[in-house]
């Protein structure tokens, strides 16, 4: 019993990008433990990075849920020349880009409706993302350049990486990125000025 106890320790461990390829060989090879450990690993990331396209906790978590069980399904097709995180990023980005579209045309009507509340625990929630600058930004950008944003500065990927979850190139990213940081500029200077 020890043993299997020190196994699961040393696998639940934080893990170096190059011990995900180790994982990734052994749920390629049918390791159920080893895929949990990948999942335990980069979920948060992936929950956070859908948050932002669905605003919605029920929904994050199916969607995150549906994103492993996505790769579990094609790990055996994963390539180990690329990146693990940049993969699971991607399949993520296309689990919540089909439920943003599934959805859209009912979160723009409620969103509409949806000025006031009744509820003051609701108020204050609405307050606060209302002051973040990413909810400035999901307003006020284009949907590729909030998401070139948060990934770039959210999550942490380089251009080229996020390039490649958007299924762009690295120049269209750096377009992207320029006029995002150009308009929330201009709005903050407008809102300073007032």
């Amino acid at each position: 019993m020890r043993v299997d106890a020190d196994q699961k320790a040393t696998l639940a461990a934080p893990l170096p990008a190059s011990d995900d390829l180790i994982r990734i060989r052994e749920a390629q090879n049918g390791s159920l433990t080893a895929f949990e450990v990948l999942v335990e690993k980069h979920h948060a990331r992936i929950y956070n990075f859908i948050w932002q396209f669905v605003r919605n906790q029920h929904d994050a978590e199916d969607l995150t849920q549906d994103t492993f069980v996505k790769a579990y399904r094609a790990i055996s097709r994963f390539d180990s020349k690329y990146s693990f995180t940049t993969w699971l990023f991607t399949i993520a980005r296309r689990s919540a880009i089909n439920h943003y579209q599934r959805t859209m045309v009912t979160e723009e009507l409620d969103s509409d409706l949806a000025t006031g509340t009744n509820n003051p625990s609701d108020s204050a929630a609405a307050k606060d993302h209302a002051q973040s600058i990413w909810k400035v930004a999901e307003r006020l950008l284009k949907p590729k350049q909030y998401e070139a944003l948060w990934l770039t500065y959210g999550e942490g990927f380089s251009n080229a990486e996020t390039a490649q979850i958007m299924r762009s190139n690295p120049i269209y990213v750096k377009v992207l990125l320029h006029r995002g940081r150009e308009l929330l500029k201009q709005k903050f200077i407008k809102s300073e000025v007032l």
